[in-house]
């Protein structure tokens, strides 16, 4: 097992990404954006785009450099019949094209800053293969919340990130925001958790890899019961799933935050 002190300074910034992309220009959207690629080019092409990024990223690039293995996805084959929300921490660049490829054929959409489709090229890529903008119009939240709904109906799962912001191998889970909680309620919807946890770099990794390799753990699904009011029960299951995934992930990682 690692121990890793996290300073004072890091801990206070917690939502704030520490992964720096290509920069990003300006992004307006209009009234009625289509923010779950319901356009009759997104179902055609983007099928054909998830199989060449299935045999790329699950079965060639992770496995070899990121070591990437998944565990327990039993606990989902029972689960594709409806749609879901799923939440999961965010501590890699590419973790929500992995979880897609791992849940391939099943359509999934990842939810992400507004701001990144205005990165050159891969804005729009991003957006094409399942990305779902996240309005930053308050008034224009209750159409995508409508959008999510209607996705969901056609059973597909989306992605959420409650810890909001990626922090690159991050050896813990953070502090959750409230979200994907108000989502799922919203969308009357059962959460799928899962944990990238970090491991030791074993075998041949040894030889090659400085970073930890990273393993994706579905745990059960997870039912939003009531527990009074809407803003009691959001906070309920934010603080509850929190210390769920926080202990699983503390159980099953070699690497730690103390």
């Amino acid at each position: 097992m690692i121990m890793i002190k996290m300073n004072n300074e890091r801990n206070k910034d917690e939502h704030e990404h520490t992964f720096t992309t290509i920069k990003a220009k300006p992004v307006t959207l209009k009234e009625n954006y289509d923010y779950f690629g319901k356009k009759w080019y997104f179902r055609v092409f983007a099928p054909i785009i998830a199989v060449l990024v299935k045999i790329f990223f699950r079965w060639l690039w992770a496995p070899i450099w990121l070591g990437f293995r998944v565990k327990n996805k039993k606990n989902i084959k029972t689960l594709k019949k409806d749609g879901h929300i799923i939440i999961s921490n965010h501590i890699h660049p590419t973790d929500a094209v992995l979880s897609g490829t791992i849940l391939f054929p099943k359509r999934v959409y990842f939810t992400m800053l507004q701001s990144n489709l205005g990165i050159p090229f891969f804005g729009k890529l991003m957006h094409f293969v399942g990305g779902a903008p996240i309005p930053e119009k308050r008034e224009f939240l209750n159409e995508f919340q409508k959008q999510m709904n209607e996705a969901l109906k056609r059973k597909a799962f989306v992605c959420v990130y409650p810890e909001s912001a990626l922090k690159p191998y991050y050896p813990g889970i953070r502090t959750f925001k409230k979200g994907a909680f108000r989502f799922a309620l919203d969308s009357n919807a059962d959460i799928i958790p899962m944990v990238y946890v970090l491991k030791k770099p074993r075998g041949i990794y040894k030889l090659f890899k400085r970073k930890p390799v990273i393993h994706l753990h579905f745990l059960p699904v997870y039912k939003m019961d009531s527990k009074g009011s809407r803003y009691e029960t959001i906070s309920y299951h934010t603080e509850k799933l929190q210390k769920i995934m926080s202990d699983y992930y503390n159980t099953h990682s070699d690497i730690k935050v103390r």
